[in-house]
């Protein structure tokens, strides 16, 4: 079984084994409206953006049909905020799960009510996540005035609704990273039974200013770690966490915790944006040379067969990454990490995860991580 799964840690492999380069997840932008206006928003939503360009209900329940007759076994719903779409969001996610899709979804819980919560929670969510980015104080900051309290009445009343698979998601920056051991138990004590790590795209309204020094990020890991420890497995990592296995704790690898997130499904995952724009996943969008075509001219399974640039990005091989990626015992397992952090540095599609990168230059990878 080993041997199996080792085989196909090659894209060419992969390709191989099912005829064809399989679509394994999709995320999809409903909409670029936002009620809030976050300082570390990399797909640049508010609400002055032209809904009129978006995508009709129509036109996402084709895409959804799409994506599923890909084969892709799961969506995430993303935006913008979801729920600004107050008239068919409901209609959508059922869509999706009527499809035989898993659904996940993403909300700044500012529009989280009951009377919404009770029209999808038959739906198995895999994952139902709301921001919440600091203590009071922190995550206003960020996100602005009042949002705190929307986030967390949110978190309690989706706990108390769907019972589960409530995630309370944390972006870590320079202004939070101190603070985000306290959000994981702000969210457990709410109900939340998820925790969603996310490290810091640098696109969009974010820049490198919002970025924490490895330092800050290794002690901030620590505190994460050690209230996860605290916790003894009530609130779980969730899938959708983007740090890599690498730099989870050795007695915490040992437990086999590093399997449980790290993993993104790139490159089998396509990006979909509210005006109908694809890119190899959300986090290209802001590169116009990554945008390999839009539904509305083009179907999907063309676009995922033929497009110039996600031939080129499958071609990269995990043994074709440089720097410490290169040289991580993970390396194949791990992929190299988010791969639109590591392009959104370099223009190269092989390049090292940012963040294993800064932190081997400043001699906090792990030693025992390396060849």
């Amino acid at each position: 079984m080993k041997e199996n799964r080792e085989l196909l840690y090659s894209n060419r492999d992969i390709e191989r084994f099912f005829g064809e380069f399989p679509l394994m997840s999709a995320s999809l932008r409903v909409t670029k409206l936002c009620t809030l206006s976050c300082q570390h928003c990399y797909a640049n939503a508010n609400l002055n953006v032209k809904r009129q360009e978006e995508m009709t209900f129509q036109e996402i329940t084709d895409v959804i049909d799409q994506i599923a007759q890909i084969g892709a076994m799961e969506i995430f719903f993303t935006g913008g905020e979801p729920l600004v779409r107050q008239d068919d969001i409901v209609q959508i996610l059922q869509y999706a799960h009527q499809r035989g899709l898993r659904v996940l979804i993403s909300s700044n819980g500012t529009l989280v009510n009951t009377q919404f919560l009770e029209q999808v929670k038959n739906i198995p969510f895999k994952l139902f996540q709301i921001s919440l980015d600091g203590p009071e104080a922190v995550h206003e900051a960020i996100r602005g005035p009042k949002s705190f309290k929307k986030a967390t009445d949110a978190l309690q009343a989706a706990s108390k609704i769907l019972g589960k698979h409530v995630a309370v998601g944390s972006v870590m920056m320079k202004y939070n990273a101190a603070t985000l051991g306290q959000v994981m138990a702000i969210g457990h004590g709410l109900g939340a039974d998820i925790f969603a790590l996310m490290l810091l795209i640098v696109s969009g309204r974010a820049d490198a200013t919002l970025e924490p020094d490895p330092f800050e990020q290794q002690r901030s890991l620590d505190a994460i770690f050690e209230v996860y420890r605290k916790l003894e497995g009530r609130l779980k990592f969730a899938v959708n966490t983007t740090l890599p296995p690498a730099l989870v704790p050795a007695d915490l690898r040992e437990q086999g915790l590093h399997r449980r997130f790290a993993l993104c499904s790139f490159p089998n995952i396509l990006g979909i944006e509210a005006n109908g724009d694809v890119a190899p996943c959300d986090g290209f969008f802001n590169n116009s040379e990554c945008i390999v075509g839009n539904i509305r001219n083009t179907p999907l399974h063309t676009i995922w067969q033929e497009s110039p640039l996600l031939r080129e990005i499958r071609q990269v091989e995990p043994s074709d990454l440089a720097g410490v990626c290169g040289r991580c015992i993970f390396r194949e397992y791990c992929a190299g990490g988010c791969r639109a952090s590591a392009y959104l540095a370099s223009g190269k599609l092989n390049t090292p995860d940012p963040i294993c990168q800064r932190f081997f230059e400043a001699n906090l990878f792990p030693k025992d991580c390396l060849r």
